[in-house]
């Protein structure tokens, strides 16, 4: 007996040491990230461990909380699932929860209920009223937002699962949806699809949010039944479904299960454009009533022209952000929907807009009757070609008429400037030549200013100087609209000023009398052409020989600049006799060499 329990007693000195030592170095190699990554099933996480900020951090300081229970707890447990991966009884999901006590140990997270607000990606985060309260009746966990859902990403924030809880049945820019909870009004300009906006007036003038983006919350984020059943079976638990406070208690406070494995997702971003006119206009308006309103403002219809979407439209501005006054039933758009945004000032731009195009739209009907006119008295057989050309031109201008030009007015004056261009290939295909008049002056050149200032190529003005007109500047003498006014912000009180003076071109008649033919060229070089319609006459030439311009343009030095235009003196009304005083070889009688002079004829 007493040889059996010495033997006993040796066996425990050799193999208790031996199984405390081994218990001890298996507890330190499993705790080693390395050691976790060695099952298969794991890799993924492994790997999406070692790109995350926390791979400094071993998976034992998370996945265990503190405290020598939790640690002998969690060893029983890797010790378990060791046991079932070799026995082959493992399930493919492997599941693991992360207390907050494990985030918010010292040295890890501790302060992080501290350091109040704070900006992720844009958005205004505090940590402490979602640990410390209450969401919508809900005790939230540090994993309820930081989880695995985001395959690649490690304990990564969850953005769906915040669009869930501030957006589910609530209205946008109410309650927990109200966008200033997260996002703080930019004071500053920005510029969307060369659209600028300055935030800073959604503060001073108290404007919604929902105004411009509208459409930027998609789901309802509710929760089939059905999705119960891939996780129970138990009756008893499945009569329970009504229980939404149990339901959440378990699955959340208790217990960390991903918010989509049970909701609907709920998205929150900037629409695509097409989503933008996804209006509710359409539940009325049975059939797509607003079609080519909607066609326009997108930026297509027209027949012949390049898709133009309108500035606001790129913007992402819906429908209902203009059609805010309330009249008989309807929401409708008139010049407080621009001032609502753009300030006082836009009143008169709205009204420019739509007088503008009211006239556009006039003009271009005007020709389409005059030109069919024709064609009703043409003698002979209309050509297809021209029908087709008319044909286009009446759909074009029914098409604008419908649309409202207002909804898109760079893109409904080309859809017009094509019908007019359409009008004049239908009469030269019936061989007339009769060119049409143009429905209206425009700058040959692209300009910003356009998009706001929609007819100010033709636009007179009382000046101190007298009358500016900009059809002589701008649609003639293709004068940059910078040239005359300060480039600013529209906001600015410099926006658009003048920064010359009329004389700083036009010279007195004191300058004129003292200027050289040569300085003539700063202004005029790109304005004089080498030949009119019906002579040719290089000035350059002349010039160079030590021909005044004065010698031709009789007056034009004895008074102000401004004045001689006015005189209608500017084209010099000259003939044979004239030019026979240099060129009386080359003129009639003497000269009989017509196109030598003449071009065009």
């Amino acid at each position: 007996m007493r040889a059996w329990g010495l033997r006993s007693l040796q066996v425990m000195l050799i193999f208790v040491p031996v199984g405390l030592a081994t218990a001890f170095v298996g507890m330190q190699v499993s705790s080693q990230p390395g050691f976790c990554g060695t099952c298969h099933i794991m890799k993924p996480y492994y790997e999406s461990w070692k790109t995350s900020t926390h791979n400094d951090v071993p998976c034992v300081e998370c996945h265990i909380p503190p405290g020598i229970t939790a640690e002998l707890q969690k060893k029983y447990e890797a010790l378990a699932m060791v046991v079932k991966y070799f026995t082959g009884t493992y399930g493919t999901n492997p599941w693991a929860e992360i207390p907050d006590e494990a985030c918010l140990r010292p040295g890890c997270h501790d302060q992080r209920l501290l350091m109040g607000r704070e900006v992720f990606q844009n958005v205004l985060f505090d940590h402490r009223p979602h640990l410390l309260e209450m969401r919508r009746e809900k005790k939230l966990r540090c994993t309820s937002c930081h989880s695995q859902i985001v395959q690649g990403q490690h304990i990564a924030v969850t953005e769906s699962t915040c669009f869930l809880c501030h957006f589910k049945e609530t209205k946008l820019n109410e309650g927990t949806a109200r966008c200033t909870m997260c996002h703080e009004v930019p004071e500053k300009l920005i510029t969307t699809a060369g659209l600028s906006f300055d935030h800073a007036d959604v503060k001073r003038l108290g404007m919604e949010c929902t105004l411009c983006h509208n459409n930027v919350v998609k789901g309802d984020g509710d929760v089939p039944q059905e999705r119960c059943f891939t996780c129970h079976n138990d009756p008893t638990r499945l009569a329970r479904l009504s229980d939404v406070e149990l339901l959440h208690r378990t699955h959340v406070t208790d217990h960390k299960v991903d918010c989509l494995n049970c909701h609907l997702e709920i998205q929150h971003k900037v629409p695509k454009e097409l989503e933008v006119i996804a209006t509710s206009c359409e539940t009325c308006h049975v059939g797509g009533g607003h079609s080519p309103q909607r066609d326009l403002y997108v930026g297509i219809g027209g027949k012949g022209v390049k898709p133009q979407p309108a500035a606001m439209y790129l913007a992402g501005v819906r429908c209902e952000s203009c059609h805010i006054v309330a009249k008989d039933g309807r929401s409708l758009a008139s010049d407080v929907s621009c001032m609502s945004c753009h300030g006082a000032k836009f009143s008169r731009i709205y009204e420019d807009w739509q007088t503008t195009l009211a006239e556009r739209l006039q003009k271009t009907k005007e020709l389409l009757a005059h030109v069919k006119s024709i064609i009703a008295a043409f003698e002979g057989a209309v050509p297809q070609s021209a029908q087709q050309s008319l044909q286009r031109a009446q759909e074009n201008i029914l098409f604008v008429e419908q649309a409202r030009p207002v909804h898109n007015p760079g893109y409904a004056s080309a859809i017009l400037r094509q019908a007019y261009e359409d009008l004049q290939q239908a009469l030269t295909e019936l061989s007339i030549e009769k060119a049409l008049p143009a429905p209206w002056a425009e700058a040959p050149y692209q300009t910003k200013c356009t998009a706001c200032h929609l007819g100010a190529a033709a636009l007179s003005k009382e000046t101190s100087s007298g009358p500016f007109r900009h059809e002589s500047h701008v649609a003639r003498r293709g004068l940059e609209c910078t040239q005359c006014h300060q480039e600013a912000n529209y906001r600015e009180p410099q926006h658009g000023a003048p920064k010359l003076q009329c004389t700083d071109c036009h010279p007195s008649a004191e300058r004129m009398a003292q200027l050289e033919s040569t300085e003539c060229f700063q202004c005029h070089q790109a304005q004089i052409p080498a030949r009119s319609k019906l002579v040719n006459f290089p000035h350059d030439h002349h010039i160079s020989l030590g021909i005044s311009c004065a010698f031709c343009h009789q007056g034009v030095t004895q008074q102000s600049h401004l004045d001689f235009l006015r005189s209608g003196q500017g084209v010099p009304q000259l003939g044979h006799k004239f030019c026979a005083l240099c060129h009386q070889g080359d003129v009639p009688p003497q000269g009989g060499d017509c196109l030598k002079c003449h071009t065009d004829f």
